[in-house]
């Protein structure tokens, strides 16, 4: 879901106390809905929303959390569509010899949402504070490498990081690091924080939709934002997401369902976008709860996975299969292996050999909190059972799945957003990772992990990062069966937008509504 993915209505209804009422719901278009501006975005995510969410950056779980984030702050570095490192609020940086010590130049000129303008002190507060031993970021874990005493001003607009340890891509390990305006409370920062991005909060309390942002006056690029107005709602009804489109009650949608998507084809007042990705799901089980302890039952749960079907019944065929590694083949240091193709004698023969004989009962927990969820969960109950696996499924509530299930139940669907290698390794599956789904620790794991990061000679860090990857794949608890595609799409007179892979990096900065 959390890296990935991983992270509406069905917390909500699309407008506030409202229920969605059917496949083919819709709401008034005199309500809140329709555009309320000429300049009005209405902008939707596929993933619960609910009273836990926040706007900020540094606690954010789920797609809505980013989509607030992404309207409101900036990182010193963003991520383009091929997972390379461009400059945002840095212009550009540098580092020493051996990668532990990395200075960057500030963006001038660039003012915050009250008009102050940004400063070193204010990176070193946003990234200080992800560090709060009352209250540290579930991000502290793979920025473990950042020394919050060793971030320092050299001028207002230059700051530099002395690491505790060298990493030679450190732009690339806080590329979802956003910055905030110093001095604020963590109170404020999650309904009202100040940043400088595109959009600034009009109206946000968790559990109420729509949230509201209005257009940033002074923000620092020429032109943009490109609408007054964006209203953020969360759609989890994979038929409510369509039919709100084709009504024209949402402009933007970035996780459409991979199914049924006939009638958006065919109409000629929507433009769909699709995106090769990273972001995978799976299936995810404690290591250290029995019967999931033992690595031969890891090992039968994989084998039983027929992944090509699993492919056209979960996403009708829009991914490509996983192969157990968080990291998809096509990304940089990505694991190249024959597939692990699905092998139920030998998964018979492993639980088995584990002490379960007759198979195991086991508890799927999954949710409508995203796409695919409950299909994944659904296809692989029917295949495993021919392997002595026998599931029950409980559908959980969607508004509450990542809250009250994610990281508390032994098993689990889960999903993930695509990432570079590095962070796809070590947010889900460094032993002391604060989301560490399947409560897996490995020292070799980990340490490859720490070496690849301080490794100068990019084939050997590639070398490092795969075996890393082998290690997850033979030995760790997810089973990571697809990589799904992204689809996304928009009404026909909005433009300047563009589908994001990572689906938690959209940007609505350059939008523009003709008419």
């Amino acid at each position: 879901m959390t890296d990935e993915t991983k992270p509406v209505i069905s917390r909500r209804a699309l407008l506030a106390g409202a229920a969605v009422l059917g496949s083919s719901a819709l709401l008034p278009l005199e309500s809140a809905f329709a555009a309320t501006a000429p300049k009005t975005l209405r902008i939707a995510s596929g993933e619960a929303d609910g009273v836990k969410a926040t706007l900020d950056p540094a606690y954010g779980t789920n797609d809505p959390d980013a989509a607030r984030a992404n309207l409101v702050f900036e990182g010193l570095v963003k991520l383009g569509e091929n997972f390379d490192v461009k400059p945002s609020l840095a212009t550009d940086w540098k580092t020493n010899a051996d990668g532990s010590v990395w200075t960057f130049n500030l963006r001038p000129n660039v003012k915050f949402h009250d008009g102050s303008p940004f400063t070193a002190a204010d990176v070193i507060f946003s990234f200080s504070r992800l560090f709060d031993p009352q209250k540290p970021s579930p991000s502290a874990a793979w920025l473990a490498p950042i020394d919050p005493k060793g971030i320092k001003a050299i001028n207002d607009l230059t700051v530099e990081f002395t690491l505790h340890q060298p990493v030679v891509e450190f732009p690339d390990l806080i590329a979802y690091s956003k910055i905030l305006k110093a001095g604020q409370t963590p109170e404020q920062v999650r309904t009202a924080g100040i940043g400088t991005g595109p959009f600034k909060v009009e109206h946000f309390v968790p559990g109420e939709e729509p949230s509201i942002y209005l257009k940033h006056d002074q923000y620092w690029q020429p032109g943009k934002p490109g609408v007054d107005r964006v209203e953020l709602r969360s759609v989890p009804e994979e038929s409510a997401r369509i039919a709100a489109l084709i009504a024209g009650q949402i402009d933007i949608f970035w996780d459409l369902p991979l199914r049924g998507l006939t009638k958006l084809e065919l109409d000629k007042e929507v433009v769909i976008q699709s995106a090769h990705t990273g972001f995978w799901l799976g299936i995810a089980a404690w290591t250290d709860t029995p019967p999931f302890d033992n690595p031969k039952v890891r090992q039968a749960l994989k084998l039983a996975a027929n992944r090509e079907q699993l492919l056209k019944a979960v996403l009708g065929g829009r991914g490509s299969l996983g192969n157990d590694s968080p990291v998809a083949p096509w990304v940089k240091f990505g694991l190249e292996v024959s597939q692990r193709e699905q092998d139920i004698e030998q998964a018979k023969k492993l639980l088995a050999e584990a002490g379960h004989p007759d198979g195991v009962d086991l508890e799927l927990y999954t949710s409508a909190s995203g796409s695919g969820l409950v299909e994944l969960a659904t296809a692989y109950k029917a295949q495993a059972e021919a392997a002595g696996i026998r599931i029950k499924i409980n559908q959980a509530p969607a508004e509450d799945y990542w809250s009250n299930i994610w990281l508390k139940k032994p098993f689990i669907v889960t999903a993930w957003s695509g990432k570079g290698a590095d962070a796809a390794l070590s947010r889900p599956f460094l032993s002391d990772a604060e989301w560490n789904e399947t409560h897996w620790k490995n020292k070799d794991f980990d340490n490859y992990i720490h070496e690849a990061r301080r490794t100068l000679d990019e084939a050997k860090r590639g070398e490092l990062y795969k075996k890393a990857q082998e290690l997850v794949r033979d030995d760790g608890g997810a089973i990571i069966s697809l990589f799904a595609d992204a689809v996304g799409a928009t009404r026909a007179n909005i433009k300047g937008w563009k589908l994001h892979p990572q689906k938690l990096s959209q940007s609505f900065g350059d939008v523009t509504i003709e008419g």
